[in-house]
């Protein structure tokens, strides 16, 4: 029996030293009987060849030693679903820190222009995609293993989950748009206040590229009221995604929000353009197709945020009454 001692050697070599002999007397115990009952099917001794192909059946030494030994896993079952939501946050940030510096880029013409988007887009994606999941793999991980506390996370209540209608709401907002809108909003807040770049973007925003770009003075003005609505933007969706049941605070938040971003939009609308370019050895006649473009888009996008702020004032409105109104029929 040279081969089925070798074979339980490998497997107890994997075994933790306390139950290693216990585990493999059993092992020894469950192959001699198949060892046996295969004899007893063929009539004769098995051949090495035999042997080797039962020991292949039963399992490599290291998925037998993973079967019997303690129960092991990187992301366990209860935090399976919250890591799958995390990454397909961390897969959606990826993507939109991608595709913002390509298409800035490509509007400027820098590094191949327009052709050269999609090319841009996979070089930022990717890396940025697997460094933010091997951070959540290991946070994960970590958790896992009790080695980073959770606190009072397990300690929730069912009166703290939000009411969802059997019918279909057109203007739910879930709570993973409010996780990616707090992560997207951190994001912005952060690179408005200086603190991080977009990768792949310190070309053509000076420093390493020819193109210049100058800010009007409205931004300049701006700046701190800009960096604040991003924070309290942030703030709101964090209330629905650790507090779901706080519909009136959120609705209040909202609607302050979005009268302050209306507010934003109609000043950014009369001081346009907000940006000129220049740079070394051309004209300002160079720049005036990327101007108009730019210009267009801003204007586009300040009619968008007026229009968006304008309809959650009346949403939020609604749903900061409707509780009103339910406490009134109820009593």
């Amino acid at each position: 029996m040279d081969l089925l001692d070798r074979y339980l050697g490998a497997i107890a070599a994997l075994l933790p030293a306390g139950q290693r002999q216990d585990i493999v007397a059993e092992l020894r115990d469950v192959l001699m009987s198949r060892i046996e009952e295969k004899e007893a099917q063929q009539g004769r001794p098995l051949d090495k060849k035999a042997l080797e192909a039962l020991f292949r059946d039963f399992g490599h030494p290291l998925a037998v030693a993973g079967r019997y030994g303690p129960q092991r896993a990187l992301i366990g079952v209860e935090l399976y679903p919250f890591y799958i939501f995390a990454v397909k946050v961390a897969l959606a940030i990826a993507l939109v820190v991608g595709v913002i510096p390509a298409v800035v880029q490509g509007l400027t013409g820098a590094h191949g222009g327009m052709a050269g988007i999609p090319s841009r887009v996979i070089h930022d994606f990717i890396p940025t995609a697997l460094q933010l999941i091997g951070v959540i793999t290991i946070i994960g991980a970590m958790v896992e293993r009790g080695w980073i506390k959770t606190g009072d996370f397990g300690q929730w209540r069912v009166s703290d989950l939000p009411h969802i209608s059997t019918k279909k709401s057109w203007f739910r907002t879930t709570r993973f748009e409010a996780l990616f809108e707090v992560i997207f909003m951190t994001f912005f807040a952060l690179w408005w206040a200086g603190v991080v770049d977009f990768p792949g973007s310190r070309g053509p925003f000076g420093h390493d590229g020819e193109l210049q770009i100058t800010l009007a003075p409205i931004l300049t003005q701006l700046h701190t009221p800009i960096l604040l609505l991003a924070i309290g933007q942030a703030l709101s969706g964090l209330i629905l995604v650790i507090r779901p049941a706080w519909i009136r605070p959120r609705a209040v938040a909202e609607i302050v929000l979005s009268i302050a971003g209306i507010v934003l939009a109609y000043a950014l609308w009369r001081e346009m353009p907000l940006v000129t370019f220049t740079g070394p050895g051309a004209s300002a006649e160079d720049f005036v197709t990327l101007r108009h473009v730019t210009d267009h888009t801003f204007r586009v996008i300040a009619v968008i945020v007026a229009a968006v702020c304008a309809g959650k004032i009346l949403i939020e409105g609604w749903r900061l009454l409707r509780p009103a109104r339910d406490g009134s029929r109820a009593g």
